[in-house]
């Protein structure tokens, strides 16, 4: 299904047609392809809504340099406009930093589970080098400029493309912040062997998001809806 948001061309699946909603937001570079089985295994209890994010998948990037806050307000007027009211938010990595702000700051979210959720500040050392170098470095050739931030960039930050300057404005982004405002069920879900964002990522969430819980995928990494498909299936229905 299409729909025109802000002047974006919104592709976006439904499965199912309870009352009760889903919807769920991928990570960065991700497809809500591979949400596919788990929201048709949902459908018999859920509607399930998966949404792709504007410059991933088959989305163009918008035409501003998009940060966390823009992408959440994205969201936000895309529930509005299909007349979605209440949700389950479901948001993976990238896809947890719009969903802490939403759960935050609007009455729209009535239970929130964040899956290898982004959101603390995660700034190693490659980080701030492209934090302070790529300001000089604006000063110099091109050519320069690319050597300099493919030499200390991460992977995600190489693979970028034109999606390079949201990258830099979204990566580092602390959204801890917010979570003493979001008053609503909380899941944290994560695997245990992620090496992108450490399962000591997810201790601190629970710490920080009162009342929340986590469960733990175990053998999995950042992406246990794909590496434990059925170990993580069993716990996100659990927790439903």
């Amino acid at each position: 299904m299409q729909i025109v948001v802000d002047n974006i061309l919104t592709s976006y699946q439904i499965f199912g047609d309870k009352n009760k909603t889903i919807v769920i937001l991928p990570g960065w570079k991700g497809s809500v392809n591979e949400w596919i089985p788990i929201a048709r295994s949902l459908s018999t209890e859920f509607k399930v809504v998966l949404l792709d994010l504007p410059g991933f998948s088959q989305m163009v990037r918008p035409k501003e340099s998009f940060g966390v806050f823009e992408y959440a307000e994205f969201v936000k007027r895309f529930l509005q406009k299909v007349e979605i009211e209440k949700v389950i938010l479901v948001g993976h990595s990238f896809g947890g930093r719009l969903a802490l702000i939403l759960a935050s700051e609007t009455s729209l979210v009535e239970k929130l589970i964040l899956v290898e959720s982004a959101g603390i500040e995660k700034k190693g050392l490659s980080a701030n080098v492209i934090s302070k170098l790529v300001p000089i470095a604006k000063i110099l050739p091109i050519s320069i400029q690319n050597r300099i931030k493919n030499l200390v960039g991460s992977v995600d930050y190489k693979e970028a493309g034109e999606m390079r300057d949201i990258f830099v404005k979204i990566v580092n982004q602390d959204l801890s912040h917010l979570f003493k405002k979001i008053q609503i069920p909380t899941f944290i879900i994560w695997g245990e062997r992620d090496n992108v964002v450490p399962v000591t990522f997810a201790k601190k969430f629970k710490e920080k998001i009162k009342g929340s819980r986590l469960r733990i995928v175990w053998g999995a990494g950042h992406e246990p809806h794909l590496q434990k498909p059925e170990q993580f299936q069993e716990i996100l229905e659990d927790v439903l």
